[in-house]
């Protein structure tokens, strides 16, 4: 149970940013960095159970255009049902951050059961604001023992 936890809370917490290219909105690729949650609810039911967790995490934006900052922090907040044999058949998760020039974006996405996170840039401010609706998909590329995991988010199209 703990690991599936360790996987979700790492699938919440993927994003990225849209810039222009020729005229055309065109995503970059972002690599994150998970950690552990920092906190961690379980509710049990009969049939299955919730987990919801909150983390902040790291994203590298080495690849953003100028005028975009290349690493940022956010606050991830998701919440994940399980079966009642510890399988993750759905969920969702929420990451917000405020840039370094205090610009602001909102991530929203639902969980898969295949453990990946459909998302898309739901509310934005400043350099963040025309790409509002982008979406994306992220997956884990790797995990320690400690909660620890990287992650890395691609354009949905």
């Amino acid at each position: 149970m703990i690991k599936i936890t360790k996987i979700v809370a790492a699938l919440f917490v993927c994003s990225s940013s849209a810039v222009l290219a020729d005229g055309h909105s065109q995503l970059w690729n972002m690599a994150g960095l998970a950690n552990a949650p920092s906190s961690s609810q379980m509710m049990e039911g009969t049939t299955g159970s919730i987990i919801i967790n909150s983390s902040t995490d790291l994203w590298d934006w080495s690849e953003a255009p100028e005028g975009f900052p290349t690493l940022v922090t956010a606050e991830c907040n998701q919440t994940v049902a399980l079966t009642a044999e510890g399988a993750p058949f759905g969920g969702v998760g929420v990451c917000s951050m405020v840039d370094p020039d205090g610009d602001l974006a909102i991530y929203f996405g639902e969980i898969t059961p295949q453990l990946e996170y459909v998302g898309s840039l739901t509310a934005g401010s400043g350099k963040y604001e025309p790409y509002v609706g982008q979406e994306f998909v992220g997956t884990v590329t790797g995990m320690l023992n400690t909660g620890q995991q990287m992650y890395h988010v691609v354009a949905a199209n």
